[in-house]
């Protein structure tokens, strides 16, 4: 049971993941096309080479914000440890 609901769970984030850079990369594309036909074919290039990066960057963003959580939770739970062991006195041998 728990196998199929890991599964379908699994399958569920990567396709709203694809779905989601798909059309990230899809609307850039578009712009660039878009651009294109307009005349600006450097600015067509540079749109598109772009939109294909996008889905990178966002992952990159994503998983340093995630790290950044995780960094703040560790400080709330470890703060009041240290602030303890910081304020016994410690005897030192000369």
């Amino acid at each position: 049971m728990f196998h199929l609901l890991g599964s379908l769970g699994l399958a569920y984030l990567a396709g709203s993941g694809a779905c989601t850079n798909a059309a990230v990369v899809g609307r850039g594309l578009f712009r660039a096309a878009r651009t294109a036909v307009g005349g600006g074919y450097k600015e067509a290039a540079v749109e598109a080479i772009g939109s294909l990066a996008v889905p990178a960057l966002m992952t990159y963003g994503s998983m340093a914000a995630l790290v950044m959580d995780v960094v703040e939770a560790a400080q709330v739970l470890a703060r009041p440890a240290l602030e303890e062991a910081l304020d016994r006195p410690t005897l030192r041998v000369a």
